[in-house]
């Protein structure tokens, strides 16, 4: 069986591999920012041009992993999401291309970080506040405060601004951090 830590650094150097840019984004990035949520897959956002799909899924199915061609190629032309099997766990691998200007944002966005001597790049807390925040259902509204709790000191509140109002919701920021005294965060109106 292979564990959720094994899987995110497979992708991860699979991805290095073939130079294709990524961001692993949803639970794991809230639990990397956040408060520790359960999850059974990795959320990603790929930059994965047609014809690197097929190099992709050989190195996928290379490692066990289970997905073909033509539902990345459809997912893509349909903008939506694919998912890569794990054939040693029950985990998967849920991901997308870039779609939208917002994607691009997230992907560009992302940060490097060092996970058992693997480099993964994972969203920014930013970027994750402002999606959370702009998807707006109850769990992304807990994501957020736990994101907000763990990271008061360290979020670059200005790119928090600058994504807040490019996603529109600026005034959602705004209310949450009136709303909890204990953030004490530096205002920015």
């Amino acid at each position: 069986m292979r564990n959720f830590e094994d899987l995110v650094k497979l992708f991860s150097r699979i991805c290095k591999k073939l130079k294709i840019p990524y961001v692993i984004v949803g639970g794991v990035a809230v639990s990397a920012w956040g408060n520790i949520r359960t999850t059974r897959d990795i959320d990603v956002i790929l930059d994965i041009k047609p014809e690197k799909i097929k190099e992709f899924v050989k190195e996928i199915k290379k490692n066990h992993l289970k997905i073909n061609e033509e539902d990345i190629l459809n997912s893509l032309k349909e903008k939506s999401h694919f998912t890569i099997f794990d054939k040693r766990s029950t985990f998967y691998i849920d991901g997308k291309g870039i779609y939208n200007k917002n994607d691009f944002q997230t992907i560009k966005n992302r940060k490097k970080i060092e996970f058992e001597k693997n480099t993964i790049y994972i969203n920014s807390p930013e970027d994750l506040i402002a999606n959370k925040l702009f998807f707006g259902s109850e769990q992304d509204l807990k994501d957020v405060e736990g994101i907000m709790m763990r990271q008061k000191k360290r979020l670059n509140m200005k790119k928090l601004k600058k994504r807040c109002k490019e996603l529109k919701v600026y005034d959602k920021l705004i209310a949450l951090i009136e709303k909890k005294s204990e953030w004490k965060l530096v205002k920015f109106k």
